[in-house]
């Protein structure tokens, strides 16, 4: 909105500005105000209602500032600009606002013979405050500080409307505030309106919108600072306040967030059953949901909550958006605030973490449709498979594809497997460098043959990342030839996975608390990607042993499978297909060592912190031990017996 102009063809204005003017100017702004009414009854696109009720709004307020300002007019010139800061509310920067607001108490306290030489608002508003007090102008000033406060609040001013408030109960002195919501509790404004000048939304109104916003902005404050306690406090009043029904389901959200928080996962879930009562529609209540049956191993519930937050969020996006009103929650708690209040990840995401959550708890055939409805729409979106940007908390495209080809491997979809990881080798291919040292005593130094860097580097991670992508694909692709009894195309595939995934050496082998000892960049990340490439690299060496098992290969079968339990030690079964292929190659003490080793030992493999993609490989390609532990048995008795 553009700052008042000054006093063009003062002899026409003057001569408008008597009492003449003045119920001329008073039509005006009801007229525009009954327009507006019709527009919000009818709920045309409010938009375009807004602009024209603003521009002729504006139109009128400067005309009537375009005269100097005298108390006979005073009411009608803040009754105008009142109506006219509403409408401008989406059409201008609350700064600009906030600009003719000051410009707007300046003229009025000119008029009142009041002059005051700064333009600081706790300076304006303690004269205007002091100036009109309990006058007839009380509740016209009032309105206008409704203005303030609102503009204040929606750029999450809370210090500052603390003090304008504080500054109202007290009459304009500048006292000691006590806190926001006592302040708030005890604000006495006339909120009288004048039949005589119509205003776009009543002030009682708007002062009770603005109260329970303002809790709420300081609720969610306190939930920013961790401070839960107070939080949940501010939202407990919220919701004792008169509120409309979609803020009133918000409430109960963060109330159950604020729960969830303190360790209540039962009592926020009370609260987010509650938030959707009261309005079906508030997916955060959903979604926060999901996260409470997460926390509480309810996969059920969780993958129940999830389905029904997905379908609520398509039906949403088929909809056309419904019109605003005036002023709005959403406008008065900002942007920040509104997307703190209704997080929900975008449809894409929460698709994936459903059909994550399937595979994870083992409902395959439903996983196995949302993955792929998932790939679906990446098509649609013509989303790059690699991206080089850093995402969100929304996994990387060639991730999304692994995780898909093991739910279609688990769903015994064989050829459908060999397609999807045949797209994530295809388009690793051009990233994927020759070789990768990662040397934890340089610091991005040449050497000479292969470049040895150190693994504090972006770059480096991103290297590892598609080296890990292209293995796990031929790991798939691997165990995919296994199942369909492929033995040799199991053991190239498994081959070409070891060949991609030795292409990244650490010069020293360490320890990952070693690691985080010599390394303090991007400690976490490359300890991750360690592990998954030490697995992946196990994984791949046992799965080429037992196809050497299986051919009868016993020697190459013994030294995979020796290298896999080096590699990524701690898999029960892969020291059970060792104990096999020592027997089976007459070492018969020894393999009874072993198995007693590994029989009454426990996985100790770290799977739960692996992708999904390489998780449960060994219970799909585990075999019968009855067998092998007869004749361990046998053998052991037969040697008692001879002792």
């Amino acid at each position: 909105m553009q700052a008042p102009l000054g006093r063009p063809r003062l002899r026409s204005v003057v001569l408008s500005g008597g009492r003449l003017g003045v119920d001329r100017w008073t039509e005006e702004n009801n007229a525009i105000i009954v327009r507006w009414k019709q527009y919000e009854r009818e709920l045309q696109p409010m938009q375009d209602v807004w602009k024209r009720c603003y521009s002729e709004s504006f139109k009128l307020l400067r005309k009537i500032q375009g005269i100097p300002a005298a108390s006979e007019r005073l009411k009608l010139e803040m009754t105008v600009s009142y109506n006219t800061f509403l409408f401008s509310l989406s059409l201008t920067h609350p700064s600009e606002i906030e600009k003719n607001l000051t410009c707007t108490l300046l003229r009025v306290l000119e008029a009142a013979g009041s002059q005051v030489l700064s333009s600081d608002p706790f300076k304006l508003w303690q004269v205007g405050l002091q100036t009109f007090g309990t006058s007839v102008y009380a509740p016209y000033l009032h309105k206008l500080l409704l203005i303030q406060w609102m503009l204040w609040l929606m750029e999450g001013q809370l210090e500052r409307i603390l003090t304008l408030l504080a500054q109202t109960n007290h009459k304009g002195e500048l006292l000691a505030p006590v806190n926001l919501q006592t302040e708030i509790r005890n604000l006495a404004l006339s909120m009288e309106e004048d039949s005589l000048l119509m205003v776009a939304r009543a002030a009682r109104d708007l002062k009770d919108l603005l109260h329970i916003c303002t809790v709420i902005a300081h609720g969610v404050e306190q939930m920013n600072k961790e401070k839960y306690s107070e939080a949940l406090e501010a939202f407990q009043e919220a919701k004792d306040l008169p509120s409309p029904r979609r803020l009133m389901a918000q409430i109960h959200t963060l109330t159950g967030q604020s729960l969830s928080k303190l360790d209540q996962p039962h009592c926020a879930l009370h609260f987010y059953r509650k938030a959707l009562e009261v309005d079906v529609s508030c997916h955060s209540a959903l979604y926060q949901s999901a996260l409470v049956f997460r926390k509480l191993c309810n996969p059920k519930a969780e993958i129940e909550a999830l389905r029904l937050l997905y379908s609520a969020v398509q039906q949403q996006s088929d909809k056309c958006p419904s019109s605003a009103s005036l002023v709005s929650p959403d406008l008065l708690l900002g942007g920040e605030q509104m997307t703190f209040i209704n997080r929900v990840p975008s449809p894409s995401l929460i698709l994936y973490t459903l059909a994550h959550a399937c595979v994870l708890n083992g409902c395959f055939s439903d996983g196995v449709e949302y993955y792929l409805d998932l790939l679906a729409s990446f098509q649609s979106d013509s989303k790059d498979l690699v991206p080089t940007g850093v995402g969100t908390s929304f996994p990387r495209i060639p991730v999304v594809y692994l995780e898909a080809g093991f739910a279609l491997l688990k769903a015994q979809k064989y050829r459908e497997v060999l397609v999807i990881c045949e797209e994530v080798i295809t388009s690793t291919v051009d990233f994927i460098p020759d070789r990768l040292l990662l040397d934890l005593h340089m610091e991005n130094q040449q050497t000479g043959g292969p470049t040895a860097v150190s693994p504090d580097s972006n770059a480096v991670l991103e290297n590892v990342d598609f080296v890990s992508w292209a293995g796990a694909a031929h790991l798939l692709q691997a165990q995919t030839y296994w199942k369909l009894k492929d033995t040799k195309e199991a053991i190239t595939n498994f081959t070409r996975a070891i060949n991609q995934l030795v292409k990244v050496f650490i010069t020293q082998k360490v320890k990952p608390t070693d690691w985080k000892q010599r390394n303090l960049g991007n400690t976490e990340e490359m300890v991750n990607r360690m592990l998954t490439l030490e697995a992946a690299k196990g994984q791949s060496l046992a799965g080429r042993g037992l196809c050497f098992l299986e051919k009868g290969q016993l020697k190459e079968a013994l030294r995979d499978l020796h290298l896999s339990l080096q590699i990524f030690p701690g898999c029960r079964n892969t020291e059970m297909w060792l104990t096999e292929v020592l027997w089976r190659l007459d070492r018969r003490e020894e393999a009874s060592v072993h198995w007693r080793e590994s029989y009454n030992s426990t996985d100790t493999t770290k799977s739960k912190n692996l992708p999904l993609y390489l998780q449960a490989w060994q219970d799909d390609s585990a075999f019968d031990f009855c067998g092998l532990k007869k004749k361990i048995e046998e053998h052991v008795q037969a040697g008692n017996v001879i002792t």
